[in-house]
């Protein structure tokens, strides 16, 4: 005889499965909502960290000159040094001044002109290039240079690069899923790339404050070779800073110093002879905001250009401009 299940044992057994089921969704559902909130606190607490450094740094900071003359477009230290690597590879691959100006909105939008590690899927560098799309390796793309020249690469190929919408441009390289975003950064872009071409002259000034502690004249001048290879490093020589300074670290013979009675250090650079009134002009400008910008890094405190001069206390440049084709540079 065959055994039946009665009806109660087959409804018990239901339930029971049902209520399993429940239970195993609830667990995974709880499993998910901590695995998520871990994340987003981990993040949280990256940002904190991250916004609490950025803090600590409010006080140095960089500004590029528009148009009417005026100061603007604040940059840190670390985006404007990123700015003249950018600017200057597309000046010494003969690029119009425009490869700046495309470039530079590029990388403000993918990485706000920071070298990131992570982004978007496997994306990063300062313009978020993704190995998986052919553009390098990690290591590759981790190294500024490489990422701007591969940048410089897709750019040219675009039809009619140099005369169309800046974000247009960008889109043609980046191919992203906002290709509107890049136009927001068109007159942060113009004016930095105006400025570290030599089209405008003193157009890049940055307020450094702070007790200068080292410098490096070797890495500054090895740096700027390699960004300008043309230029070079025509005397070095230093100055007592015995005589007293005053707070900008200009010594009464207008050489700046350390400010605490130490030897202070100038090396001048030449710009290339046989060029234009204009190329020449423009050539002296480039390298003296080149070294602005990258000031903090070699422990620069005044820069003299074209019968202008830079010093850490502020962004503008003092003097009146005129024709010359060197560049002066004091460290602490």
């Amino acid at each position: 005889m065959t055994k039946r299940t009665a009806p109660g044992a087959r409804r018990g057994s239901t339930a029971l499965r049902h209520a399993l089921i429940v239970v195993v969704a609830t667990i995974c559902i709880v499993t998910a909502v901590i695995v998520g909130v871990v994340k987003l606190s981990a993040q949280w607490l990256a940002d904190l960290g991250n916004a609490a450094s950025a803090a600590k740094d409010t006080s140095a900071y960089c500004m590029a000159k528009q148009t009417d003359g005026v100061m603007s477009y604040t940059l840190s230290t670390e985006q404007a040094r990123n700015a003249g690597l950018i600017t200057a590879i597309g000046v010494t691959r003969g690029l119009p001044d425009h490869a700046a100006t495309v470039a530079l909105a590029t990388a403000m939008q993918e990485s706000k002109l920071t070298n990131l590690e992570y982004g978007d899927r496997d994306s990063l560098g300062l313009f978020q290039q993704r190995p998986s799309q052919g553009w390098g390796t990690v290591e590759q793309l981790m190294d500024e240079t490489y990422a701007t020249n591969a940048f410089y690469d897709g750019l040219v190929k675009v039809t009619d690069w140099e005369s169309i919408p800046v974000e247009d441009a960008a889109q043609a390289v980046q191919l992203s899923g906002y290709p509107d975003a890049y136009a927001q950064w068109d007159g942060l872009a113009r004016a930095w790339a105006q400025s570290l071409t030599g089209e405008v002259a003193a157009g890049v000034g940055c307020r450094l404050p702070g007790d200068v502690t080292s410098s490096d004249p070797d890495g500054l001048t090895a740096g700027l070779q390699g960004a300008y290879p043309s230029v070079t490093a025509a005397s070095s020589s230093s100055k007592s800073s015995s005589q007293s300074t005053d707070d900008a670290g200009e010594s009464g013979d207008g050489n700046a110093t350390a400010g605490d009675g130490s030897t202070a250090t100038t090396v001048t650079f030449t710009v290339p002879g046989g060029l234009s009134d204009e190329n020449t002009r423009r050539a002296v400008w480039q390298t003296a905001t080149w070294i602005v910008v990258n000031a903090r890094h070699y422990g620069v405190v005044k820069v003299a250009a074209d019968g202008m001069t830079w010093t850490r206390a502020a962004t503008a440049w003092t003097g009146d401009e005129k024709a010359g084709s060197t560049v002066t540079v004091t460290f602490a």
